[in-house]
């Protein structure tokens, strides 16, 4: 039986933690699963950071080779979604992160590498990551953004 699979965001100065979130909208507020027209980021501003993990249950004897990256999605002009993984957890933040300061990868080659979890249920190493804009990025929603995170299952 393979192990099951779920993302988990972490929020809040102590960690509240949820797993099985629907979705990583980036927003205006430090909370998971943000419906887009209620939480804009407003142009010249950023959005809270994304402290994500996988989370891994059920029967496996090992999960490695971990690799995070945006693998479908166009970002709009003027903005950028930064990332960051396996930083130690701190109260996510809208001003200019300290942690995601790289541009999220695109492809599989440039992945980022997060921390394999430990035996079942675990988690992997924390996903970091920050939507930043200019004063220039259009208004509107942001086409949607696919994010991966690949491993392998003994």
């Amino acid at each position: 039986m393979p192990a099951t699979f779920q993302w988990s965001e972490s929020n809040g100065a102590v960690p509240t933690v949820t797993d099985g979130i629907l979705n990583v909208n980036f927003g205006n507020l430090d909370s998971p699963n943000l419906s887009s027209p209620n939480n804009r980021v407003v142009a010249g501003n950023h959005s809270f950071e994304k402290w994500i993990r996988g989370r891994f249950s059920g029967v496996y004897t090992t999960i490695d080779n971990l690799k995070f990256y945006k693998s479908s999605g166009t970002l709009p002009a003027n903005t950028a979604i930064k990332a960051a993984v396996n930083a130690v957890f701190a109260q996510p933040v809208s001003s200019t992160s300290l942690v995601a300061t790289a541009d999220v990868p695109t492809t599989l080659g440039t992945a980022l590498v997060p921390t394999s979890p430990g035996a079942s249920p675990s988690y992997s190493g924390y996903i970091t990551m920050q939507l930043q804009t200019t004063g220039a990025a259009s208004p509107g929603a942001i086409a949607t953004q696919t994010f991966t995170l690949q491993y392998d299952e003994v």
